[in-house]
């Protein structure tokens, strides 16, 4: 635990389990939880959904002292924008788990609050007045980073966080609904207006292109149509092997 954050804030979403499809936590927002609760005893937790949600009391189980639930009958980024004001530290998962989520949200937040945001987050030590993160990188590489608070975290999914569900702190947390006057309602549905919706259409999967390789080159040559050649019955070993490498070498099959 560390003083130097002073008001810590972490983003919940509602998950749906793979298989059965039933609603529950979403991993990633519950990393982004326990590395909150790591920091400090005391931070704000939010959802913008439903109350009702039984996903909900799974972050009750994990240690989360109360939830408060904004509505999401306006504009979210604002909502969530009108609570996080002044909070030194947020975090948030990388995506949600229902449908086709783009994870953006952290990205638009952290520009509408103006924020410092840095992505794929494993790894979190708090200093006066900063932050020192370990940042997943590609090929299993890893960069610290220090970054001047306040500023927005999103949780890689492999951070190393071990989750514990303890029903008695369920029964001991709280959901509460925030008022919808505590939002800027004609601003959010403003921003509404710019929108145009339409029914969702099937995703075009794209085919990626990749080179060929050296043997799909040559089992590609000699599989196709015989266009003509020559049999070489003369000369000794060296020269009968320097035709068959100008050969290759015409027909790009060596990079020699």
């Amino acid at each position: 635990m560390t003083d130097s954050l002073k008001r810590i804030a972490v983003l919940v979403s509602a998950g749906k389990h793979p298989v059965s499809g039933q609603p529950r936590h979403c991993r990633n927002d519950s990393l982004a939880l326990q590395m909150g609760l790591n920091l400090a005893n005391d931070i704000l937790v939010l959802h913008a959904g439903e109350s009702e949600n039984p996903a909900l009391q799974d972050y009750l189980a994990l240690g989360a002292p109360q939830i408060n639930v904004i509505p999401t009958t306006d504009n979210i980024v604002n909502n969530l924008a009108t609570q996080l004001t002044n909070t030194d530290l947020i975090l948030s998962g990388t995506r949600a788990e229902n449908g086709d989520d783009s994870g953006l949200l952290p990205y638009l937040l952290a520009t509408k609050l103006n924020l410092a945001l840095v992505a794929d987050v494993v790894e979190i030590k708090a200093y006066e007045n900063k932050i020192e993160i370990l940042q997943f990188l590609p090929k299993g590489r890893r960069r610290r980073v220090t970054v001047c608070l306040p500023a927005l975290v999103v949780v890689h999914p492999s951070a190393a966080v071990t989750l514990n569900f303890i029903h008695a702190r369920q029964n001991l947390g709280s959901i509460s609904t925030l008022s919808a006057s505590n939002f800027d309602a004609k601003h959010s549905q403003s921003d509404l207006k710019q929108w145009h919706t339409c029914p969702a259409r099937k995703p075009i999967k794209l085919a990626a292109s990749r080179t060929l390789t050296g043997h799909e080159r040559l089992m590609a040559a000699i599989s196709s149509k015989a266009k003509g050649g020559a049999v070489v019955n003369e000369g000794n070993n060296v020269e009968k092997a320097q035709v068959i490498l100008d050969y290759l070498r015409e027909h790009q099959l060596i990079d020699f």
